[in-house]
């Protein structure tokens, strides 16, 4: 027998180490799998806390009869801690606007507000004092109010930088439950 072929014969029967090849050649493959399944989980879990943070602050502006602007204030420094593990600052912006009519006055923006992070958005209600751009089918009556809060968020993927940023928006619309809220007291 040719020494080659008796040498490559000897590796074809040879089967030590084929667990260790296999593991070798498909670990890349799981450790993308599993860095997957874990910036997907992260994206869904800030998707909870955007929905929660959206809630929790829509309902603390609606519990009083009057609203101040030292109040409002104090609510937006809440929308850290409330989103949290999730950084705020550039990453984050927080909008209530109070969206009332009148019998003389179409639905309107009354007042609108922004905190809780410097992020670059606009309300999709309009700004203060324009007409309400309100979804279909969300009718009011004269002199009701409805608070639209809405907060944005940015995500930037952890572990896959390929993937694009993505803005997550969540609304909530709450009535107060005292009062009308048509005004912020100074």
């Amino acid at each position: 027998m040719n020494p080659i072929k008796k040498w490559f014969h000897c590796f074809r029967k040879n089967e030590d180490g084929a667990v260790l090849t296999e593991i070798a050649l498909s670990m890349p493959l799981y450790l993308i799998l599993l860095s997957g399944i874990f910036e997907v989980g992260n994206y869904l879990i800030l998707h909870m806390k955007v929905q929660h943070t959206v809630v929790t602050i829509a309902d603390l502006v609606t519990r009083d009869e009057q609203i101040s602007e030292d109040v409002i204030e104090d609510i937006f420094r809440v929308v850290p801690l409330i989103i949290a593990p999730y950084p705020t600052g550039d990453n984050s912006l927080t909008i209530v606007s109070a969206v009332s009519q009148t019998e003389d006055t179409p639905s309107s923006v009354f007042w609108q507000r922004s905190g809780g992070g410097d992020l670059t958005a606009a309300s999709v209600f309009g700004e203060e004092g324009d007409a309400a751009l309100l979804p279909a089918g969300l009718t009011m009556r004269d002199n009701e109010t409805i608070l639209a809060t809405e907060v944005f968020y940015r995500f930037e993927p952890l572990i896959f930088p390929f993937i694009p940023e993505k803005t997550v928006r969540r609304v909530s619309f709450f009535r107060p439950r005292i009062g009308s809220l048509q005004e912020i007291d100074p």
